[in-house]
Parts: C-alpha cells; sequence; structure tokens
C-alpha cells in the first residue's frame, strides 16, 4: 500500500486546520466566559444583601410545618 506525497499533505493540512480551528474556537469561548460569568460567584456580597433562610426553632411544630411546606413548594414549582 503506497501512500502519496499528495495525500499525504492533504490530511496533514487538514490536520492543521482542525488543530487550528479547535484552538480559536476555545479561546472565543474562554474569553467570553471570563466577561460574562463572575470570577467568585460564591463571594459575601455587598451593599443590600437579603438573608434568604431564616433559621428555626425546630422544638415549635407549627415552623417546622412551614419550613417543610415551603421546602414541598419550592421542589414542586421551584421558586
Amino acid at each position: 500500500m503506497k501512500v502519496s506525497y499528495r495525500r499525504l499533505m492533504e490530511g496533514l493540512r487538514f490536520l492543521l486546520l482542525f488543530i487550528t480551528c479547535t484552538l480559536l474556537s476555545y479561546g472565543i469561548i474562554t474569553l467570553l466566559a471570563d466577561k460574562f460569568l463572575p470570577a467568585n460567584p460564591y463571594h459575601e456580597p455587598h451593599g443590600n444583601a437579603v438573608k434568604v433562610v431564616k433559621v428555626i426553632n425546630t422544638s415549635q411544630a407549627q415552623d417546622f410545618d412551614g419550613y417543610v411546606a415551603r421546602l414541598q413548594l419550592f421542589y414542586l414549582t421551584g421558586e
């Protein structure tokens, strides 16, 4: 089986073009991610931040039932 020089160069050119396009698209995606995504999404917020979770006293059944109902609503609707 003989491989011609021309066929080898076509394969090499395709491989080089594929690697170039892959690196270019990776670079573009990385730049866009750095621009639009925050560097540390879990940092402590500044300004007028509101605490979302209120710690409840589980010894009181009424508070616990309200907590469970709210948790079920969250699982059902996602809000």
